[in-house]
């Protein structure tokens, strides 16, 4: 029999080393990937409103889907807790200014009145976005929500749901029309949203069908941590009861504010 010289039998054993540390080539590979998700982003304006966003809430709980509030200062003002509890449950708050004015034919000093007065009332969740009434906007609007370190938020999907009190049009105009990192417009406040709330439970699971991720706008979302959060919990009022998911009737002409 022939003999290995040292040499050939540290190779071997080298290789035999390699095979029980590694395994073998083909069982390294690793799996691909999964694919990210895509992005999508419900926003809702001209809240607080204690006649649309209980059952709104109640869906959005249900599915675990995070939404962003654009709030009024003006309503909040007579709901104070409200963008706390928002906030609380895991939804984005931005300013949506203080009585939804047309910023751009405001001075200065009464847009800087309109962000700053709200943004005092929204409490510890008050995220560092705005978005300006009507989607009116112009260089001294984003210099002076800049100066309050406020970042401004449009969006790119526009159902006009303050015209269109229609689920069924609600929901075939977003499905049809949402996109990757899509921002999408609805109200739960300026008059009856009870299609908007329809429309919204019909389109989680249209969009989660299409491998969309709901999110909140991340410079609207502040991290629940620390104890700002803990003495917000401590002050929030307790839940209002649960109520059956009852479709509400929708008037059939438009109502209500525009964005």
């Amino acid at each position: 029999m022939r003999k290995w010289g040292p040499a050939v039998l540290s190779a071997v054993l080298a290789v035999m080393l390699s095979l029980a540390v590694t395994g073998p080539a083909s069982a390294s590979k690793k799996p691909r990937p999964k694919a990210p998700s895509k992005i999508v982003y419900f926003t809702f304006d001209d809240g607080p409103n204690s006649m649309n966003d209980p059952r709104l809430l109640r869906i959005l709980a249900r599915e675990q889907v995070p939404a962003t509030f654009f709030v009024l200062g003006n309503l909040l003002a007579a709901d104070r807790q409200r963008a706390t509890e928002l906030w609380l449950a895991g939804h984005a708050i931005g300013n949506h200014t203080w009585a939804h004015p047309d910023l751009t034919f405001l001075s200065p000093a009464a847009i800087h009145h309109e962000f700053a007065a709200t943004q005092r009332l929204m409490g510890p969740g008050a995220g560092a976005c705005m978005r300006p009434p009507y989607g009116a906007t112009n260089s001294t609007v984003v210099d002076v929500a800049r100066g309050l370190g406020l970042k401004q938020v449009l969006w790119t999907v526009d159902p006009q749901d303050y015209a269109h009190q229609n689920a069924a049009y609600l929901t075939s105009y977003i499905s049809s029309r949402v996109h990757d990192k899509a921002i999408v417009l609805m109200h739960d406040g300026g008059g009856p949203r009870g299609a908007t709330t329809s429309a919204v439970k019909q389109l989680i699971p249209i969009l989660r069908a299409r491998g969309y991720e709901f999110r909140t706008i991340p410079s609207c979302r502040v991290p629940l941590k620390g104890s700002a959060t803990d003495a917000a919990k401590r002050k929030v009022r307790k839940p209002e009861p649960v109520v059956p998911d009852e479709p509400v009737p929708t008037p059939s002409a438009p109502a209500g504010m525009a964005p």
